[in-house]
């Protein structure tokens, strides 16, 4: 029984190798991307400083448009009509 199952995982991890991007496949580097250790790869790129941002626990927020109250939230439509409830049917007769 642990050697077909042994098989099968080695199956399905060769299967997966081989469908995966890059170098794992049959077909190489078809796109000519570098990778991400070779020059002009995502690794090879300087990291760069975007800035710093404080935050004031105690300061006001800034004014967003979705904060505002809309109308809606001032002076809200009159609730829907309740539709009446259905007249239930007779019960049927035992014949």
């Amino acid at each position: 029984m642990k050697f077909p199952i042994s098989a099968a995982l080695l199956a399905a991890i060769t299967l997966t190798a081989l469908s995966l991007p890059g170098r794992a496949g049959p077909e190489g580097n078809p796109n000519g991307q570098p990778y991400a250790n070779e020059p002009g790869g995502t690794m090879a790129v300087k990291p760069a400083t975007l800035g710093t941002v404080t935050y004031d626990p105690y300061g006001s927020p800034a004014p967003f448009a979705d904060m505002q109250a809309g109308q809606a939230a001032i002076n809200p439509p009159p609730p829907l009509p309740v539709p009446p409830m259905p007249v239930p049917n007779p019960p049927l007769r035992p014949r």
